[in-house]
């Protein structure tokens, strides 16, 4: 959702007489939010296929969660800075996003408590 809305909103906004996705600060932003989210759809493709040949990797599990919450408060940090002001208007998609990554991140287990899990559960 937010890597799809700071390319839409960079493909139409104009700055200095181009399109904002012309900017080489704003394509890094783009690249870093979808090297994050493709990580994030790998380790969970991996973790899916080791659940499906029966294995229950909780360790890798409780490492997709953190590292999952760590690349949604990314992208949506990114994605308010691509977006301005825009982006903190009451009721934009990526205003809720950004309000409300903390609560995804903690629920299910925060980010303090998951990779202690991890760690245990690695034998550790």
């Amino acid at each position: 959702m937010c890597l799809a809305e700071s390319i839409d909103w960079t493909q139409t906004r104009q700055t200095f007489g181009q399109p904002l996705i012309r900017h080489q600060v704003i394509r890094h932003k783009i690249a870093d939010m979808s090297a994050r989210i493709d990580a994030v759809d790998a380790y969970l493709n991996q973790i899916c296929w080791s659940v499906n040949s029966g294995d229950m990797p909780v360790a890798k599990i409780c490492k997709e969660k953190f590292f999952t919450t760590k690349a949604l408060e990314f992208c949506a940090s990114e994605d308010m800075q691509v977006l301005g002001g825009d982006g903190y208007l009451r009721g934009h998609p990526v205003e809720r996003i950004y309000r409300e990554v903390k609560v995804m991140a903690i629920g299910g287990g925060s980010e303090e408590i998951m990779p202690d899990l991890a760690v245990r559960q690695m034998g550790l």
